[in-house]
């Protein structure tokens, strides 16, 4: 993929790259300005997007991947101006707690209290790391180039969107459904306080480990304290495991780093059982209503196969 910059490409550009995304960018940062959210992050990933647009033809085929996530960060950091007026009066925080403790207790314990109690710093550090912003979006954003760069193009644009939808499912979830974080049970108990600050629960520990607040930088800025089912930590490696999954090499790592990203949302208490069970259920509707709307995606180009790659359908 050539990213020099070509200016003269630009012409013959679709009127969005050119004009549309420039104008929706000058009017996204200038509403966050007049509500006084502008912040150095936001200049960065607008820049980034209209980078994208303007570069080059080779980087507009990077902005049909990345700008899908790019929407998907301006929401979730949006979610935060709005979240408070649009929530359901009912919150959950006996329901989930209740749920877990019944179906998969430990000796009277839910099964974050049972690994609250048997943490290690062994644990501490591959579970922290596992649910490092780095990671679990990263994969994403990776297997998305990497697929792009392979020219299956039409894998990563189904993949991206499978992504953005999974996450505007979870939103809408959040607010038809708030349900408490297991962390919130165990420092407020099972009162409601609209006014609680989200946390980092567990992950601090990671913090502690490595000596620099990251986990408290991210999760302790989160959106919606009340934002817990469904489990969208899950639904990221999920969803790269489906569409990576003709790679046998990434394959492996897929598998293996969904799983400890399943493990992780437990024991750093971050989410419930139930959590992840709705996450992944939402994951896989995605990728059904994806293959019944769009079709089933083609078998992979010849030059893939020849890298030894098989041919999935998603």
């Amino acid at each position: 993929m050539d990213l020099r910059p070509q200016p003269q490409q630009l012409s013959k550009a679709h009127w969005f790259y050119r004009l549309g995304l420039p104008l929706i960018a000058l009017v996204y940062l200038t509403t966050l300005q007049l509500i006084g959210g502008l912040q150095a992050i936001h200049y960065t990933l607008v820049g980034l997007g209209v980078a994208l647009c303007l570069w080059s033809d080779g980087s507009r085929r990077l902005a049909r991947i990345g700008l899908p996530f790019l929407l998907y960060g301006a929401v979730y950091d949006s979610m935060r101006y709005y979240a408070d007026y649009i929530r359901s009066p009912i919150i959950h925080v006996h329901e989930p707690y209740d749920f877990d403790l019944h179906f998969f207790g430990v000796n009277g314990l839910t099964p974050n209290e049972w690994l609250q109690r048997h943490t290690s710093r062994i644990l501490d550090f591959f579970c922290g790391l596992a649910y490092t912003p780095m990671f679990f979006i990263g994969e994403s954003v990776l297997l998305s180039i990497y697929l792009v760069n392979g020219s299956e193009n039409k894998r990563a644009e189904r993949f991206v969107w499978s992504f953005v939808a999974a996450n505007f499912i979870g939103f809408a979830c959040y607010y038809i459904y708030p349900a408490a974080p297991p962390w919130y049970v165990a420092d407020h108990g099972f009162q409601i306080d609209l006014s609680v600050r989200a946390s980092p629960a567990g992950a601090i520990r990671f913090d502690q480990l490595i000596g620099f607040p990251l986990m408290q930088g991210f999760y302790g800025q989160s959106a919606d304290v009340f934002g817990a089912i469904p489990s969208l930590h899950v639904v990221y490696p999920f969803l790269a495991m489906v569409f990576g999954w003709q790679l046998p090499r990434f394959r492996k790592f897929a598998v293996g780093y969904w799983l400890l990203v399943c493990f992780s949302a437990i024991y750093l208490n971050h989410h419930y059982l139930l959590d992840l069970f709705a996450g992944i259920g939402i994951a896989c509707f995605v990728v059904g209503a994806a293959r019944a709307f769009f079709g089933p995606l083609e078998a992979l180009p010849q030059a893939a196969r020849t890298l030894g790659r098989e041919p999935l359908r998603t």
